[in-house]
């Protein structure tokens, strides 16, 4: 025997079992790890759906928190109340306020609350403000557009349809019917742009169409006693001339 044959026989035994050892895979230690590697897509989709779930949850809760659900107090009623007081009936119920608008009216008491929403002794969330319509101290001003050169129709609904209550016609003599010449407010000559109360006077000066386009013919702007007196004079000196 040969002392290779020698060696093989001394190293076949430990050779041969390390052959045999076979490397086992790593087993789940529990079922959830088990069920995530044999089901990858379906455990991803529950996990998905969960997270979802979660996420609508916490937006209702957040927007239950926001809006005050489930925070409803009485509103209190504040009409006929002055302005002072009905602030501070409403801050100690626990709401907020704003003025929605203001109007004038002589009748009543100035800067007393007129109207509120919502309606007294309604219920509301909190966080809700109290709109207010309060009455001024002084009537409402704005300023006057220019309406000199438009049709009386067109004037009276711009005046109209900004606020201004009175609005009168003066009719003077001139070629031009219907026509803007002028305007007076409170019986002065005002120029457009002047800030004017909602409760003045306003006049147009408007043309009856009576007179022909004549150079000879007085203004349109003159008053009718200065058109009488200029047609007068106008007569005299032609019999002068005949």
């Amino acid at each position: 025997m040969t002392d290779n044959d020698n060696y093989e026989s001394t190293q076949s035994p430990e050779v041969g079992t390390k052959a045999k050892k076979k490397k086992k895979s790593k087993k789940p230690k529990n079922a959830f790890e088990r069920f995530t590697k044999k089901h990858p897509i379906l455990f991803n989709s529950l996990l998905i759906l969960v997270t979802g779930v979660a996420l609508l949850y916490v937006m209702m809760l957040a927007t239950d928190i926001f809006t005050g659900h489930g925070q409803e107090a009485q509103v209190p009623d504040v009409r006929n109340l002055p302005l002072d007081e009905a602030v501070t009936k409403i801050e100690a119920a626990g709401f907020e306020w704003e003025i929605s608008d203001s109007v004038f009216n002589e009748e009543l008491k100035p800067g007393i609350v007129i109207s509120q929403e919502p309606k007294g002794n309604a219920y509301a969330k909190k966080v809700r403000k109290i709109f207010l319509k309060i009455n001024a101290f002084n009537p409402k001003s704005m300023l006057l557009p220019a309406v000199v050169d438009m049709s009386m129709r067109q004037a009276q609904s711009l005046l109209k349809s900004m606020g201004y209550k009175y609005v009168g016609v003066d009719s003077v003599p001139s070629p031009y019917e219907g026509l803007v010449l002028g305007i007076k407010v409170n019986g002065h000559q005002v120029a457009p742009g002047t800030k004017v109360s909602v409760d003045a006077q306003i006049r147009l000066t408007v043309g009856d169409g009576m007179l022909d386009d004549d150079p000879t013919q007085v203004l349109p702007d003159q008053p009718l006693e200065d058109y009488n007196d200029e047609q007068r004079r106008i007569a005299e000196d032609e019999r002068d001339t005949e």
